[in-house]
């Protein structure tokens, strides 16, 4: 696997860029990262968009597995190997950006998958600001911490991860497709249970939107 920082330059080319790809919301991000794999016949790439506190402008993690390459020259790319060498029992700090869906079963006995965090604010009724936020908090954390998730994941949580940063994205496809879906921040500290599955749960992202810059652990030695 590939880690990389990307960001735009401050260029013609890039302006260029973003005025052919911007203003489309999570979309954009998409199409933008996809610039860096026009070598690719599939998407090869999980991603997680930041603010660069610096310039005010958005950076970009891009985890692949194939090295990305930069044939516009729009963009500031710094690219390297990724294979941590963890082991059972370790501790990481983690940040994760993720798509929370269930599935319900209407009176009709449809199938349908709804954002969690609006299930749980529809459920809710009439209730305070605070504690609305707090029980769409909860239903984040409830499907995170549920067990069959983190066993398919290779981990347990040491604390009930920190919820923030709930967004809804609306953006439309060139094929004038609606794409809508919800990203949540979670952070806090997990303890690898199972390194090999989680090396390849990794690789692959976790959650949904995988391919709208959700999915994509930050980790770091605890």
């Amino acid at each position: 696997m590939y880690l990389s920082k990307v960001r735009l330059l401050s260029s013609a080319q890039a302006v260029k860029l973003i005025s052919k790809f911007g203003h489309n919301g999570a979309y954009s991000a998409h199409q933008i990262i996809w610039q860096l794999f026009r070598h690719a016949s599939e998407r090869p790439f999980i991603y997680r968009e930041e603010q660069d506190q610096a310039t005010g402008r958005s950076l970009f993690y891009v985890l692949s597995t194939i090295r990305p390459q930069d044939e516009t020259g729009v963009f500031d790319l710094q690219t390297k190997l990724f294979s941590p060498q963890l082991y059972n029992g370790q501790r990481l700090h983690f940040q994760l950006r993720v798509n929370p869906t269930i599935c319900v079963t209407d009176v009709k006995g449809k199938r349908q998958r709804h954002d969690v965090l609006m299930h749980a604010k529809k459920q809710a009724g009439e209730v305070s600001a605070i504690a609305l936020q707090e029980t769409m908090d909860q239903a984040a954390q409830q499907w995170l911490c549920d067990e069959n998730r983190l066993s398919q994941w290779g981990i347990t949580f040491d604390n009930v991860p920190t919820i923030e940063g709930y967004t809804q994205h609306q953006s439309w496809k060139k094929s004038g497709a609606h794409v809508q879906f919800s990203s949540v921040n979670a952070r806090g500290t997990l303890t690898l249970q199972d390194s090999e599955r989680f090396l390849e749960q990794y690789a692959k992202g976790f959650g949904r939107a995988k391919a709208m810059g959700c999915g994509l652990m930050l980790i770091r030695p605890a």
